[in-house]
């Protein structure tokens, strides 16, 4: 009965054994189910994954829309870049173009200044001239005056003396045919005769004196009207240096605030001039040995140009109108010849080899004497350029344009060489550089040209 019960315990024990086994085949289907749902779930997220990935890579239309706003953007931005760009430029460009019309008009100024200063000193010889002879014919007036009270009053006198001795032609008559003698009547003939005669000189100096005090009085009125007409025009040129000179002033206080803009200007121009100067030397130096080899008499004392008879004739000429010669073109010099302080630079010094005279838009360069055009080139900075020989004096014209004459012509004075560079930032004013040399010699065009 034990025997029973404990295999029956046993048995309970193995059927919960066996429970518990079967339990666990359920779970594992269970887990397997589970697994096999869990692997579904898996793929299915990698599937969902896959398409978020594809939505991803494929822009939706907002997304381009977005896109497109930022690229217009983007451009719009570039745009307004460029229209800074330009708009700072067009000012640079202004700027640029303003500071050298002011700084042009303030080399006119100055030139008009010292064009002014020198017709008021003129004037004020002038007057000074005028007022020393009216002073002097004052004098003469006086003296004259005098002289003719006098003689006015030997004529009254005579006239008195003859009324109160009643002296008549009877008178004469007995006063000779009383006479002892022949010799003693013809002694007073000839007193009467000259006495006669000093009456007439003595009327006629009178009528003189009177006419030269009346002379001199009427050349004291005119000198007097004629000073007084200089003094109104010396105050009306006063009047228009002083207002020359404020506006010196106002263009000066502008221009101080470009000095940057200035110095590279004048660098420029500087390295052009050099570069010209540079270019006529080596020109000079070449016929000079051209004209040794191609001339074989003794050539000048100071080993220059050999020139030929008719170069010495036309060189000698040339010499002998030294501040004769005509302008090579009508207008205002703005740049002299030399050394000489920078208008607004500070401490800046100005050496022009040669003289910059501004003209009208549309002036043309003409030679200032008879001579052979030497060579025709171009210069950066100077457009082209033209040497006239006139024996062994040489005349340079540059900043032209159109060149009408070749190497080796001749040309007479007044002839027309060129057209003058118009200058835009200058309000298209046309201004010539012009050089005079002898030999190798640098020359103030100054001193040549007429005054």
């Amino acid at each position: 009965m034990m025997t029973l019960i404990v295999g029956c315990l046993a048995n309970i024990d193995e059927g919960g054994d066996l429970w518990a086994q079967a339990k666990k085949p359920a779970q594992r289907t269970t887990a397997g189910k589970s697994t096999n749902t869990g692997s579904k779930n898996s793929a299915a997220a990698k599937k969902t994954t896959t398409k978020k990935n594809t939505a991803a890579q494929k822009p939706t239309a907002s997304q381009n829309a977005r896109k497109k706003e930022d690229i217009n953007a983007l451009k719009n931005k570039q745009d307004k870049l460029k229209k800074q760009m330009q708009n700072t430029d067009k000012k640079l460009s202004e700027t640029r173009k303003n500071t050298m019309q002011s700084l042009r008009e303030l080399e006119r100024l100055n030139e008009d200044i010292v064009y002014r200063d020198q017709i008021i000193k003129k004037q004020a010889d002038e007057l000074n001239r005028y007022s020393e002879q009216i002073d002097s014919l004052n004098v003469s007036i006086d003296k004259l005056s005098v002289e003719y009270d006098k003689l006015k009053k030997k004529q009254s006198d005579m006239i008195y003396y003859a009324f109160m001795t009643k002296n008549s032609q009877s008178d004469f008559i007995i006063y000779i045919l009383s006479s002892k003698n022949f010799q003693e009547a013809y002694r007073r003939v000839i007193y009467l005769s000259n006495l006669a005669t000093i009456r007439k000189e003595q009327s006629a100096e009178l009528s003189r004196t009177k006419q030269d005090i009346q002379v001199k009085r009427d050349k004291v009125d005119r000198l007097k009207s004629t000073t007084k007409s200089l003094m109104a025009k010396q105050e009306k040129e006063k009047e228009f240096a002083l207002y020359q000179k404020q506006k010196q002033d106002k263009l000066l206080v502008s221009l101080k605030a470009q000095e940057k803009l200035l110095k590279n200007e004048l660098e420029k121009q500087q390295i052009a001039s050099e570069r010209l100067n540079q270019k006529i030397q080596n020109i000079i130096s070449q016929q000079a040995e051209a004209a040794k080899k191609r001339k074989k008499t003794q050539p000048s004392s100071s080993g220059g140009y050999a020139m030929t008879r008719e170069e010495t004739t036309v060189a000698g000429g040339f010499e002998k109108n030294q501040g004769r010669l005509p302008w090579p073109v009508k207008g205002t010099i703005t740049g002299s010849f030399g050394k000489q302080p920078h208008p607004v630079l500070k401490d800046v010094t100005v050496n022009n080899k040669g003289v910059y005279i501004t003209a009208a838009p549309g002036s043309k360069a003409t030679a200032v004497y008879d001579g052979t055009v030497s060579q025709c080139f171009s210069v950066p900075g100077n457009n082209n350029a033209v040497i006239i020989r006139h024996g062994n004096f040489l005349t340079v014209y540059a900043n032209l344009t159109d060149i009408y004459v070749k190497s080796g012509a001749k040309v007479a004075k007044g002839a027309p060489i060129g057209k003058i560079y118009e200058d835009s930032d200058d309000k298209n004013k046309a201004t010539l550089f012009f050089q005079v040399w002898k030999e190798k010699s640098l020359l103030n065009p100054q001193q040549w040209l007429k005054k």
